[in-house]
């Protein structure tokens, strides 16, 4: 056997040697074909609108500006194209640590992330033309109408409420050809999930199986949904491997960003700076971790934090880099005798799951192998259940992305070394969780990561909501409809956690304590990758998102989350943008009228 699994691993590092070999040199062909790059003698210029960030809010807003302003725009981009590792959907955590992500970690964590090494989380963030957008698990939200009302009604952003927004998540959602909805037959856990459903009508769970943005088997993202389209026209102009070092205000007659200092590596690794005028408006979307650090890093945050970095004070806010939410999620381990498929190495080697992918996009390579998802929206504690059908799990592979320790991955997967396990991972995760962390400075030089502390579960309810979220995730597991698939689940045996069992009648009753559940999701549990708030509506930005004080820089991406979203964030961002177009172009023409 052991010979047996070893040869499989060879056989898949080959396999995954060729494609990263020929995903770098599409990612090569793709640099060079970058349309409409601001050529050096051009570096002078002015533009009438600077976006900074070519993630999912950069991408969306260039689009709408590119088609329908009369302005002159330019895109910078710290990272340049993705390579072919992106649009292949299983094997998305391969570009993680790689040249296009930011491969960011946090600080170490207070009340959690004890099994994590130094206890700290990973936090990838992408690096290119559709920022984490390619980067992600391409899982599209619908969008909850109560988490937008909420903004209406918590912090007075009338213009926020789900009947303004609902238009705007509708066109920012991609059409159902460029997407690919999990179909029920996919598996028997999919089949058995949707059955379950009606042994629980008394709750207020929905399942639902996953829709991904993905077009004949291939990530279709901002890039492709929105960007591409628009390259060519002649008002755009890119900027790409370039980062934005600092914004330079002018305060005359009244405060406004006048330009942005960039840095550009040349042939030798020289930096060579360079300053770009802002005719209109700035507009950042540098996501959750780098826009505050963009504006802290030009003197425009907490007065006195930027005196001990010895930043010079440009603009008091001192919100700017406070209210960090995310999603934190507990990964359980069931197993299952019987075959359902499931995503282990066997099945990844299969020569007819590589001839489905290659002939027709379909198969364990055409999705990232997330079936579906439960979600109760029931207050005080809304949670969601998400359901990853992997069986097997590779341990070099998730720990270098998740930073996990040895013993706490083994823990969690005891059954990692057999490449044919049938199983699946659970998922289990507050969805409106009240800890809030920060984005600060460790200096003022932007090519230094920021100091991000997450201060995941420092808020007891998220403590509680989670352990609701898992219960509701046993009886998922245990109800009769599931049955069938002999599901096992197995109940991490840490040691730091043997005080609080799990014991022999727990492992019968799936009744483990709320002491114990507590204590794995302190040791083991992992971000959801879903970063906001940092920049937040009606505090750092008024509610048509421009900085308070500095009415020409707007901030477009998740750091204006002033509340965690019930879900993947990607398609509300995309929203956001469209929001946000909205009010530039009837500005712009509003000018426009004035002139004449």
């Amino acid at each position: 056997m052991g010979q047996h699994f070893q040869k499989i691993l060879i056989v898949g590092g080959i396999v995954i040697g060729l494609l990263s070999g020929l995903a770098m040199m599409v990612c090569s062909l793709l640099k060079e074909s970058i349309p409409n790059v601001l050529a050096p003698e051009e570096r002078q210029f002015a533009f009438d609108y600077v976006i900074v960030g070519a993630g999912t809010g950069g991408s969306t807003l260039t689009s709408l500006l590119a088609k329908h302003s009369n302005g002159s725009v330019l895109l910078i981009e710290a990272g340049s194209a993705f390579g072919l590792l992106s649009r292949i959907p299983l094997l998305t955590t391969f570009q993680q640590k790689g040249i296009n992500d930011w491969s960011f970690l946090s600080v170490p964590q207070r009340h959690s992330a004890r099994g994590l090494i130094e206890q700290r989380q990973c936090l990838p963030r992408g690096k290119g033309l559709g920022g984490s957008a390619n980067l992600n698990y391409m899982l599209h939200f619908d969008g909850h109408g109560p988490d937008f009302d909420a903004w209406h009604q918590l912090h007075n952003l009338s213009d926020w409420s789900w009947a303004h927004m609902g238009p705007f998540m509708a066109a920012a959602t991609a059409k159902p050809c460029d997407m690919y909805e999990i179909p029920r037959g996919y598996s028997k856990l999919t089949e058995a999930l949707d059955d379950a459903q009606s042994e629980f009508t008394h709750k207020p769970w929905v399942f639902r199986r996953s829709r991904y943005n993905i077009k004949n088997g291939l990530r279709h993202s901002v890039v492709q949904q929105f960007l591409q389209p628009v390259l060519k026209h002649s008002n755009l102009r890119l900027l790409p491997e370039a980062l934005v070092k600092r914004i330079q205000l002018s305060s005359s007659p009244t405060l406004r960003a006048s330009s942005v200092l960039v840095g550009l590596k040349d042939a030798d690794n020289r930096e060579l700076e360079f300053s770009i005028e802002v005719r209109r408006e700035l507009i950042l979307c540098a996501g959750a971790y780098q826009t505050p650090q963009l504006l802290q890093a030009s003197g425009i945050g907490n007065s006195t934090t930027l005196a001990k970095l010895r930043i010079p004070l440009q603009l008091h806010s001192p919100l700017v880099g406070r209210n960090l939410h995310d999603h934190l999620n507990l990964p359980l381990f069931v197993s299952m005798g019987v075959v359902a498929p499931s995503l282990n190495q066997r099945t990844l080697l299969s020569p007819m799951s590589v001839f489905n992918f290659l002939s027709s996009g379909t198969g364990p390579f055409g999705n990232f192998g997330v079936l579906g998802h439960v979600a109760s929206h029931e207050e005080p504690s809304p949670f969601g259940i998400t359901f990853f059908g992997a069986g097997a799990i590779d341990e070099a592979a998730l720990m270098s992305i998740s930073n996990f320790k040895a013993a706490a991955f083994r823990a969690l997967f005891p059954r990692h070394h057999n490449a044919s396990q049938e199983g699946f991972v659970l998922i289990s995760s507050c969805l409106q969780p009240k800890s809030r962390g920060s984005v600060g400075l460790l200096n003022k030089h932007m090519r230094r990561n920021p100091l991000i502390d997450p201060n995941y579960l420092s808020h007891e309810d998220d403590v509680a909501c989670t352990i609701a979220a898992i219960r509701s995730a046993v009886k998922l597991v245990t109800s009769s409809s599931l049955a069938q698939l002999r599901p096992f689940i197995h109940w991490p045996k840490l040691q730091e956690c043997s005080n609080f069992g799990p014991f022999e009648r727990d492992f019968r009753e799936q009744r483990p304590s709320d002491e114990y559940l507590e204590c794995l999701m302190r040791h083991i549990g992992l971000s959801s990758h879903h970063p906001g708030g940092s920049c937040a509506l009606g505090t750092v930005l008024d509610s048509q998102l421009r900085l308070l004080g500095v009415p020409n820089i707007r901030v477009v991406d998740a750091s204006v989350l002033p509340r965690p979203i019930s879900g993947n964030p990607n398609t509300v961002i995309a929203a956001i943008a469209m929001r946000a177009a909205s009010w530039m172009l009837k500005s712009e023409l509003q000018e426009g009228s004035r002139r004449q």
